[in-house]
């Protein structure tokens, strides 16, 4: 932030020591922005095509399951299971006292 407090520094030079008007900025930055963004999300979907998807059909195959449930189940599975594995981590690492909220 422009007081000194905590933040992004090239932020802090960007909107705050800058000679322009920081709604100039945004709007020259913006195209940029957007470009990237369009790009980080077809890489993005283009790897959960070649990579994922092959995966995921393979796993609904073995178990048996529609195409249109595997994406339901297996997605929210595959979802969820870092949080699992941190809770269960969290709880089996300190027996005396467990987890702790």
């Amino acid at each position: 932030t422009c007081s000194g407090g905590d933040g992004l520094l090239i932020a802090r030079h960007i909107f705050c020591q800058s000679r322009y008007d920081p709604n100039t900025l945004a709007l020259l930055t913006a195209p940029f922005v957007l470009v990237i963004l369009i790009t980080l999300f077809r890489m993005l979907g283009s790897t959960a095509e070649d990579f994922f998807s092959p995966s995921l059909e393979m796993f609904s195959l073995r178990l048996g399951l529609p195409p249109r449930f595997a994406g339901v189940t297996l997605l929210a599975l595959g979802n969820g299971a870092a949080d699992v594995s941190a809770t269960v981590n969290a709880i089996t690492a300190d027996m005396q006292n467990g987890y702790q909220m």
